[in-house]
């Protein structure tokens, strides 16, 4: 909200978002001359842009295994279909925005810049080639037919640079503000109602008393502070969808302050209640109202509840924020949107819920969140600055060997891996210039019964190390050798056909070399974070320093959910909703 009363601030994806949802919810702007209209959220954009990426294959993006994202592109397409225009904002590089509005029954793409014309539109040709990616992707799926569409090559439509004439702005932050009244005012043909530069000032003071007097703002009535005090924020989902709004004629705007008290001041004086109320009475509440249905209440609303001003100054508060912001999703189908995805070696895919069981306290890791977070290991590995010496060079294995070689399993049940399989889990990692043969340590990862462990193979002094963060049983504390041996012995048959596969002849027996169980480790009495602790000792060893472990568990969580939501070569990266990524943005810059 800080924006809407600051002259020439810039304004965001948040309050961009909503307005665009009040907007909706008018009855009246939801049919024009032009047609049937919907209006898009600021972030579908990014999806759009990055399902124009001809780089990417569609199964790359649509997974045939993945339905939820399949579905979810069948659910917008049928969406867009049903209405004769669609109207899309545009944000380039976060500092311009401008409407793009699909306009089927002209079979044209509209744009509504109030910059003027442009003859560089790459972010609006990308995004509706994404758009005819998912058009194609589904009719090969399913018939399309019975929608309003008289063409489904919209790839083919041409672009219309609309001349805005007089609303067009003068200054370089109004373009959101611009926008915004497009999206209320165009009909497909004109602009239904007139403005220009000088309205916008005006509108912005306008806009912020709209926002907090909307029936749909969950905190509508709390006190509006004159200075930048810190105050509660509240849920992370501050917009909510009332049932049964009240009579408009009834409330009041802020009814915890006189009507003379100046509630805000900004370069143009000062700004009381009652300007307020005038602003909502005047210019909002004569329009039709309407009953929101629940149909509104979606992912987009959760969205927008994360304040930018309220976001706190130390790097540990603003990953809190952000983690108890993920943890506050209830929307079902955001839970099961995929955040993070990775291809390489092999596919590993990460959803919100993935992030939420990460983030609880008692559930330990799961093992594909164990893979990605050992691929996060060796790529901050392979980031080493260049000519930096590495003395004790080691190899990090994920759970694949683990799994292949059935530790736990009955014979009948587990399907022995080939040679070439067991030998991929010792392939050098992406990025990284090393082979086997040339590292001292390789680091297996184990589980026993549900729980993480570890092996340090050196081929030096050709000695295993077991490391265990678990009590020793009682049926083994006189040998605690014991609980180790049958994993051991496994471990070195399969490991045997691997290595000799990258080293010709080598035919060891692990088994035989020297054991010793690492001591000076803590125990986690109740199992829950084990994989937590045996990433901490895989990044730790060989540094020829004591292990220091970070005992805080919520602290270690919450760090892996940022490293996770920041990695670079997240393929998923734009499905992250805007105003996350910038949260995520702002916490890397305070390193």
């Amino acid at each position: 909200m800080e924006c809407l009363f600051q002259p020439n601030a810039y304004l965001g994806d948040e309050v961009i978002d909503c307005y665009i949802n009040l907007i909706k919810a008018q009855t009246h702007l939801k049919c024009r001359s032009g047609g049937r209209v919907h209006i898009e959220n600021a972030f579908q954009f990014n999806f759009l842009k990055r399902d124009g990426d001809v780089d990417i294959k569609t199964e790359e993006l649509y997974p045939i295994e993945d339905m939820t994202q399949i579905c979810s592109a069948e659910r917008r397409v049928l969406l867009y279909l049903d209405h004769d225009m669609v109207f899309i904002p545009i944000n380039i590089l976060e500092t311009h925005w401008y409407l793009a509005v699909i306009h089927a029954r002209n079979m044209e793409i509209q744009v509504l810049d109030s910059l003027g014309t442009s003859q560089d539109r790459k972010d609006l040709t990308d995004s509706i080639k994404g758009l005819q990616r998912q058009i194609d992707m589904i009719s090969q799926r399913k018939e399309l037919k019975d929608h309003r569409w008289p063409d489904l090559q919209v790839a083919s439509w041409p672009l219309r640079e609309i001349d805005m004439g007089y609303a067009k702005q003068t200054d370089s932050s109004s373009c959101g503000l611009f926008l915004l009244n497009y999206i209320e005012y165009w009909t497909g043909d004109e602009l239904s109602d007139s403005f220009t530069q000088d309205d916008m000032s005006h509108f912005r003071k306008k806009m912020a008393a709209i926002l907090l007097s909307s029936e749909l703002n969950k905190r509508r009535g709390c006190l509006l502070y004159k200075n930048d005090k810190e105050v509660d924020s509240g849920s992370p989902s501050d917009v909510e969808i009332l049932e049964n709004p009240t009579d408009s004629k009834k409330r009041k705007l802020l009814h915890v302050l006189d009507d003379n008290e100046v509630v805000y001041e900004d370069e143009e004086g000062p700004i009381t209640q009652a300007d307020l109320q005038k602003w909502f009475v005047d210019d909002w509440d004569k329009r039709t109202p309407v009953k929101v249905s629940n149909d509104g209440c979606t992912n987009d609303f959760l969205m927008v509840g994360l304040s930018t001003k309220d976001m706190p100054v130390t790097k540990a508060d603003s990953i809190d924020v952000l983690c108890d912001y993920i943890m506050a999703i209830e929307d079902d189908t955001t839970l099961e949107m995929t955040w993070v995805r990775s291809f390489n070696p092999f596919k590993i895919e990460i959803s919100v819920k993935d992030l939420q069981n990460i983030l609880t306290i008692n559930l330990d890791m799961t093992l594909r969140c164990f893979d990605m977070a050992v691929r996060l290991l060796a790529n901050k590995e392979s980031r080493r600055p260049k000519g930096e010496i590495i003395n004790n060079r080691k190899h990090y294995m994920d759970m694949r060997f683990w799994r292949m070689v059935g530790f736990g399993k009955l014979p009948k049940y587990h399907q022995d891996p080939t040679a070439e399989e067991l030998a991929k889990t010792l392939d050098c990692w992406p990025s990284m210039n090393y082979y086997i043969t040339g590292c001292r340590y390789v680091l297996m990862p184990w589980k026993f019964n549900g729980c993480y462990a570890l092996f340090v193979i050196d081929h030096v002094k050709k000695h295993v190390t077991f490391i265990d963060f678990t009590p020793t049983q009682d049926w083994c504390k006189h040998m605690p050798y014991k609980r180790f041996a049958e994993a051991i012995i496994m471990a070195s048959k399969k490991y045997k056909i691997a290595y000799s596969k990258k080293r010709s002849g080598w035919a060891e027996d692990i088994f035989k070399w020297e054991h010793t169980i690492q001591t000076d480790v803590p125990i986690d009495l109740r199992g829950f974070n084990t994989s937590y602790l045996v990433l901490q000792a895989m990044a730790m060893w060989g540094n020829d320093r004591r292990m220091k472990f970070v005992g805080d568990a919520k602290i270690v969580r919450r760090n892996f959910v940022i490293d996770l939501l920041s990695y670079e070569d997240n393929s998923c990266r734009y499905v992250i909703p805007a105003n996350i990524q910038q949260r995520l943005i702002d916490i890397a810059k305070k390193d």
